[in-house]
Order: C-alpha cells, then sequence, then structure tokens
C-alpha cells in the first residue's frame, strides 16, 4: 500500500462508514463479555503431535497440529479468471482476475520448480516492475524462493479441501501473505488469492498488466466483494480442472489484510457460505445483520497507526459479530507486520508502518517490530487453529484458541466462547 494509497482508502473508508452507519442504526449486538486468557499453556496439539502419528511421524489428521508447519508439501499455481457478469472498472470488457492457488501437493513436489517472488509476476516482470516505479521506490530488489513449488501436482489426500478465499489490502498484490498460505496449504486447505484488478497495484494478464486505478478507487469496495463471492461460485461449483471434485464446499472460509480485511468484513454480511472469517490489521464497520452466524478472528497491532483512527468501528463491529470470536492484539506491532510485504517492498521496508524499527503512537519512543518470519509462527498457527476448530469442531483446537500460546510478553489473548 502506498502512500498515496493509504490517504484514498482512508477516505473511502470515511464514507462508506457513514453510509453504512445511516443505514444499520438498529443491528442487533451480542452484548457478551470477553473472557481474558494470558496463560501460557505447553498441552497444546502440536506438542502431544507423536501420539496420533502414522508410520512416518506424521500427523494422521493434517487439521490439527497447528504450532508447526504441516505435514504436506505445498504446490502453487495461476489461474486468469473472467467474471462475464460485470464489467471491468477501468477498462473494457468484462471483469478479470489473476488468481494464485496454494494446496497440498505430492511428496515429490522439490522436482518442480521452487516459487520464487518474480515468478508471481507470471513473465510480465519487467513491465510489473516499471509500474512499481511509476510509484516511487517499491520495486522488489531481490528475487528470491517463497517456499512452494510451482504446479506441483495436487496430492490425492486430503480428498476434499476447505477452501481459504484470502483478500489483499489497498494497491497491494495476491501474494503479498504467501507465508501464511503456505503454512494453511501445508495442513490440507486451498488457499485462493486475487489480484483485485484496478485496485491490485499490478495485475498480470498475458496480454499486459492492468495497474492501479485511481478513478475506479470509489468503486473498489464493492467489486472486491463480488471478486470474493465469484471465486466462492468458481471454485466450489466449477473450479479448474486439478481442483474438480477436490473442494469442500462446506468448508469455506474468507481472511484479509488491511483493506482486504475490510472486504471481508463487509462479505460475511452478504455470503453464508462462509463459514469463518479473519480479519487482519483491519476493521469493519457496525450493522451486522442478526443471521450472520460465521465465528471471527481479529488479529490486530497495538502501534498499526493506520488503523488507529478506526478503532471505535473496529470494536463496535467485533462485538456485533456473533461468538465464538476471538481476537489477539500484539504488542510492538505496526500494519504491515501482518504480511510479508515488509520483505520485498524497499518502500515498506525503510519507512512503513509494521516494518523494522519505529516510533510508538504519540511518543518518540522506539520500538522493533516482529520480523515477518517470527509473525508467521505466532500468527499462522491461530489462524489454522481457527480454521480447524470452526470446520472439524476439534476439541483440541478450540482447547488451542482459547489459550494464549508461548506469547504472553506479545499477544493480549481475548476469547469470547
Amino acid at each position: 500500500m502506498c502512500a498515496r494509497g493509504v490517504i484514498v482508502v482512508v477516505s473511502l473508508w470515511v464514507l462508506w462508514g457513514v453510509a453504512a452507519c445511516d443505514s444499520d442504526d438498529n443491528s442487533d449486538s451480542t452484548g457478551s463479555e470477553p473472557a481474558d486468557d494470558d496463560t501460557d499453556d505447553d498441552s497444546a496439539p502440536d506438542d502431544d503431535a507423536d501420539d496420533d502419528a502414522d508410520d512416518d511421524g506424521l500427523p494422521v489428521n493434517p487439521f490439527l497440529y497447528p504450532g508447526r508447519s504441516g505435514p504436506y508439501p505445498v504446490g502453487n499455481t495461476s489461474y486468469f479468471l473472467e467474471d462475464d457478469t460485470r464489467a471491468l472498472g477501468c477498462g473494457e470488457g468484462n471483469r478479470r482476475l489473476v488468481v494464485e492457488v496454494w494446496y497440498p501437493a505430492t511428496d515429490d513436489a522439490d522436482a518442480y520448480p521452487e516459487n520464487t517472488l518474480y515468478d508471481f509476476f507470471l513473465d510480465q516482470q519487467e513491465e510489473a516492475m516499471a509500474a512499481f516505479a511509476e510509484h516511487g521506490d517499491m520495486s522488489p530488489p531481490d528475487n528470491y524462493p517463497t517456499g512452494s513449488y510451482r504446479d506441483a501436482p495436487l496430492r490425492d489426500e486430503p480428498a476434499a479441501m476447505p477452501l481459504i478465499v484470502f483478500s489483499h489490502g489497498f494497491t497491494s498484490s495476491r501474494f503479498q501473505n504467501y507465508s501464511t498460505a503456505n503454512w494453511l496449504a501445508s495442513h490440507g486447505y486451498a488457499v485462493v488469492s486475487p489480484d483485485h484488478t484496478c485496485n491490485a497495484l499490478v495485475a498480470p494478464f498475458p496480454d499486459g498488466i492492468i495497474g492501479f486505478s485511481l478513478f475506479d478507487a470509489p468503486f473498489t469496495i464493492f467489486e472486491r466483494v463480488a471478486d470474493v463471492r465469484f471465486l466462492i461460485d468458481v471454485f466450489t461449483q466449477s473450479p479448474p480442472a486439478p481442483f474438480e471434485g477436490r473442494i469442500d464446499a462446506e468448508r469455506v472460509g474468507i481472511m484479509g489484510h488491511s483493506f482486504g480485511g475490510f472486504t471481508v468484513s463487509e462479505t460475511i454480511k452478504h455470503e453464508p457460505r462462509a463459514g469463518a472469517m479473519v480479519q487482519l490489521a483491519a476493521f469493519g464497520l457496525p450493522g451486522v445483520p442478526g443471521d450472520v452466524t460465521a465465528p471471527s478472528l481479529f488479529v490486530r497491532g497495538e502501534q498499526d497507526k493506520i488503523m488507529a483512527p478506526f478503532g471505535a468501528f473496529h470494536d463496535a463491529y467485533r462485538d456485533q459479530m456473533p461468538a465464538p470470536k476471538i481476537e489477539l492484539s500484539f504488542a510492538d506491532t505496526g500494519h504491515f507486520a501482518f504480511s510479508d510485504l515488509c520483505v520485498f517492498s524497499p518502500w515498506l521496508a525503510e519507512d512503513g508502518n509494521g516494518c523494522g524499527e519505529e516510533t510508538r503512537i504519540g511518543s518518540d519512543e522506539l520500538f522493533t517490530n516482529p520480523t515477518p518470519e517470527e509473525m508467521n509462527v505466532m500468527m499462522s498457527p491461530y489462524i489454522t487453529a481457527f480454521f480447524g476448530a470452526v470446520f472439524f469442531d476439534e476439541p483440541e483446537l478450540w482447547h488451542y484458541l482459547e489459550t494464549n500460546h508461548h506469547h504472553p510478553e506479545r499477544i493480549t489473548h481475548t476469547f469470547w466462547p
């Protein structure tokens, strides 16, 4: 998210908030009381893995043991999808999306090319770099492996995979949280993430890049919500060939960071197929319909300077979401720490809220954000446990979610049962 993108998105959120609050003043609120629990618990499922392991020492149930990377290698692949019911807001023709999918791959996945950062640009690297340069020092300076294998075969098990649709931030990219996607896929999930065309910084189509459109920005929230719902349609009803018959249409989750978190917070109000929601460094707007039943996980940074003005909106939205719900509040953590953006965006790595050393909100006192690697091993286990608990109702995973695991100095944990 570039600097001017932050300004635009703040304006959009305020306008959207006024409209939503005007129309939903009579919404229901749960009124439930939180159960605070900051204890360190060493009895998490991953600590007892040997009790339920196969002959190779791998967990029998891949959706358990969230505290470590799962038993499966991870593959990723890209698709170009078209929604012929909508027009492209920043060009001619139908709305189209570049979509990345991460999935559990076969054991010989390492025989396939290891995906690198530049691979996400899909043979449009030169044009993509030029588009980044137009927004300042934004171009990824280095190419490096991202932890998955491009176009590796989909493994035969699990037979039906839960589906997670991820929404990126304002002027960001579909691969901004590849570490979280890898973690989930290694546990048996299919993670689908689009470049929200016209709002992504670059969307690399075969006929050229479609870049960020300032003129399309006022409409992007509507387009984004429709994108998420379109991808649920595609992957639960008529997915690309390798995924035919392999997606569990009864287990669908949505997740997003920043404006993507706002996107999924609005989507959950209108999409009953989404059975669970994870919101990262974002907020929602009050006016949650009474028929929303999906559990939610809210992940926030106490030094998030971008989201700080919207704290009241967040609290009101969270309070209206039904239980069970969990909030993880990370001390000494800013906005972009909940993604991989600090790694590959030079501008953010140097000046972005959530990257490296910076000053606290309202003071000159310095603190150091967690590195993306540190954040991944703290955050991804909770996300994995959350989706697993909701989708499979595993008692061990609910127990995992009820406690603050190993990070009481960093995380304030609140659980509403």
